[in-house]
């Protein structure tokens, strides 16, 4: 379904008045409102990484699209987490006939939700999170669509970087802080992993965060001592191993 260039530029328009320094949620609120409205969707949301390089729900048009997000940052699964992971759109076109979205696709049918859009939300160099649409029908995403939720999310980033500016205080607001303060690093161990072990960026990233759960640190501090020339352990004995030996220090 196109998304007509003057409706873009009008939707646009109105978001420019926003304030967040008179509030990041109703802020955040009304950007998934006006994104739903845009796509002609039945929910929108945003999600914002925390200091752990989890992606967690921040704002949603309704408590269906709530769930969604829910779902996705409880199973690590879904467009979000392949968007944020990738810096690139994620599409379900219809989750009927796409069998890989693994335990996702049951949230998805529990809110009556067939087809999917995300794309990251980017600042200052590295991915904070994602803006995601939702309908209920197949929808076979047009450029045009993909194009428009990316030009909102660069809406987004730069009502995030103005909260910042303004020192929005509050629970989104300190979210948004650890998000701004580890996701370049976490970015360039990203890369490190790549190269090193010859993976995508999603296998990269699952790398480290699987490295930071099984050794209860936070995916910040992995991702600092990946950048610094540590390699991460290759099975779960050396895992182990190197846990024991940190123990001891």
């Amino acid at each position: 379904m196109p998304i007509d260039p003057t409706d873009l530029a009008k939707s646009i328009g109105a978001l420019g008045s926003l304030d967040p320094g008179r509030g990041l949620a109703p802020t955040l609120q009304q950007i998934a409102d006006a994104t739903k409205q845009l796509f002609r969707a039945d929910g929108a949301g945003l999600m914002l990484v925390d200091a752990e390089g989890q992606l967690r729900w921040a704002s949603a048009s309704d408590q269906s699209t709530q769930t969604l997000e829910d779902g996705q940052e409880r199973l690590a699964q879904g467009p979000c987490a392949v968007a944020f992971s990738q810096r690139l759109p994620a599409t379900i076109r219809n989750i009927h006939s796409e069998p890989d979205w693994a335990e996702f696709t049951q949230v998805l049918l529990a809110e009556g939700i067939c087809a999917a859009l995300s794309v990251p939300v980017e600042l200052n160099g590295g991915v904070i999170g994602t803006l995601d649409v939702y309908v209920g029908q197949p929808r076979d995403w047009d450029p045009s669509e993909v194009a428009a939720l990316q030009a909102y999310a660069g809406v987004v980033a730069s009502l995030l970087s103005a909260a910042v500016t303004a020192q929005v205080t509050g629970r989104l607001a300190d979210q948004l802080q650890a998000a701004l303060e580890h996701r370049w690093l976490i970015e360039q161990a990203k890369g490190v992993v790549m190269g090193r072990e010859q993976v995508d960026a999603q296998t990269a990233f699952e790398r480290l965060r699987g490295v930071a759960r099984f050794s209860t640190r936070r995916l910040a501090d992995v991702a600092k001592d990946v950048t610094e020339g540590q390699r991460l352990p290759v099975s779960r004995r050396k895992l182990a191993r190197t846990r024991a030996e940190q123990a001891k220090d």
